[in-house]
């Protein structure tokens, strides 16, 4: 994604993603090496997984997510992915050397926030 590092503005994006929907759990942004840089869970809602999980899914994450681009010159860049779970829907946004993570409720509307996501790192990447 071309996008500088000036206009990713962790805070922002964070504080934008949140207030898409009252059932996003989680916004995140992750580094390259799986540490979270910035965000966490929404006030009041409590993580399914403990300190110690958290830190390994995000390594996890990260990882997947720099598999994934050994296919770009043949598939594209990834523009998402998703995960459903029986308790949670996870996405993830690769930008730059980050990616942003989220979770979401099972009966959110998952295509609603991503439309909106993509639109808004659409608009901060011009």
């Amino acid at each position: 994604m071309n996008l500088s590092k000036k206009k990713f503005d962790f805070k922002s994006t964070y504080e934008f993603i949140l207030g898409l929907d009252e059932k996003i759990r989680f916004v995140g942004i992750i580094n390259d090496l799986g540490r979270l840089v910035y965000g966490g869970m929404r006030p009041g809602v409590i993580s399914l997984e403990n300190e110690t999980e958290s830190v390994k899914m995000y390594m996890e994450f990260a990882l997947i997510s720099k598999l994934h681009t050994d296919f770009d010159s043949k598939l594209g860049e990834v523009l998402y992915s998703m995960t459903v779970r029986k308790k949670i829907k996870m996405l993830s946004f690769p930008v730059l050397d980050h990616l942003i993570r989220l979770s979401l409720e099972t009966d959110a509307d998952h295509e609603r926030i991503i439309a909106n996501i993509l639109a808004y790192l659409k608009k901060i990447q011009e």
